[in-house]
């Protein structure tokens, strides 16, 4: 199983933000669901490489991201 820095490398690799890999490597390794807003941009080619890695490494969560139309923020919700 890869470590918690490896996948925060993969998940800048693909082009998230430090908050959002960051987040995002403790809840794919440690567990535990999370959900945050920020204004750092996510795009579909992102989300869909994401749920490659995540499918790839049998990690056992579920990732949604929502764009607040007008605002520039971005919802995360990840559940284990």
């Amino acid at each position: 199983m890869a470590t918690k820095e490896e996948v925060f490398t993969k998940l800048k690799e693909i082009g998230f933000s430090d908050l959002d890999s960051e987040a995002l490597a403790d809840s794919m390794v440690k567990g535990g669901s999370v959900s945050w807003v920020n204004n750092d941009a996510v795009s579909n080619e992102m989300l869909a490489t994401l749920g490659e890695f995540i499918k790839e490494n049998n990690f056992k969560v579920r990732v949604s991201v929502q764009e607040v139309p007008n605002r520039g923020k971005y919802i995360w919700d990840v559940e284990c």
